[in-house]
């Protein structure tokens, strides 16, 4: 089970990661107010690349062991562009939504979930409480990675539907409803799963790149 949820993992993060290349080289979009605001959906996209990117380095045990120094480095910094992105995303909900206005009310609310996931793995981590912030950072990434999950949902559902501009606005909304509440519901459970009898997360040595993604914390 925990390589599944490793490559998944590391899959979507790379998804997400292309997709973010692919909306900064298209010329077009599907929401036109990406073309008529472009500089907060760029900061968006850019921001949310490089917090994918950053944060499966976090999650790599040979990183943290061999490089605490750059870890603590990659890791404020993939907080602030992780935050950067989810308030991004809020103001994109609100003032150029492609669903509309119910797009505000679905992804908010996960928008402020994934903010203060990171915050709060932040705060945990200097205060070297790393079982509790291990459990932050793993929500903050399956909020993260779901928008690679809506794709894979959204298209192939869109192409069912006709592909029709107002099936695929209320499309989407449905396909980030149900990648939202998969992505939390699997992370809640895998916290729960692997946590030791007193409630906290083992803290063993851990094993090589990636393999210990969501399971094992080391102190810095």
């Amino acid at each position: 089970m925990t390589r599944v949820i490793v490559s998944l993992t590391i899959f979507l993060a790379l998804l997400g990661i292309a997709a973010s290349v692919e909306h900064l080289l298209a010329s077009e979009h599907y929401n036109a107010g990406f073309d008529e605001h472009p500089v907060p959906s760029r900061i968006h996209v850019i921001l949310g690349a490089l917090y994918l990117g950053l944060a499966l380095v976090q999650f790599a045990g040979e990183v943290r062991r061999r490089w605490p120094g750059f870890h603590r480095v990659a890791g404020r910094v993939a907080v602030v562009a992780g935050v950067g992105a989810g308030i991004t995303a809020l103001v994109i909900a609100a003032w150029f939504p492609f669903g509309g206005t119910p797009e505000l009310v679905i992804t908010g609310p996960f928008a402020l979930l994934f903010g203060y996931a990171l915050a709060r793995g932040l705060w945990l981590a200097r205060r070297r409480r790393f079982a509790e912030h291990r459990e932050w950072m793993i929500r903050a990434m399956a909020v993260g990675t779901s928008i690679s999950t809506m794709r894979l949902i959204f298209v192939p559902a869109l192409i069912s539907f006709g592909g029709q501009e107002e099936v695929a606005r209320w499309l989407s909304l449905v396909c980030f409803g149900i990648a939202f509440v998969i992505h939390s519901t699997v992370a809640e459970l895998w916290i729960r799963s692997t946590r030791s009898g007193d409630g906290r997360a083992p803290e063993v040595v851990p094993r090589p790149l990636f393999r210990d993604l969501g399971r094992q914390v080391e102190a810095e």
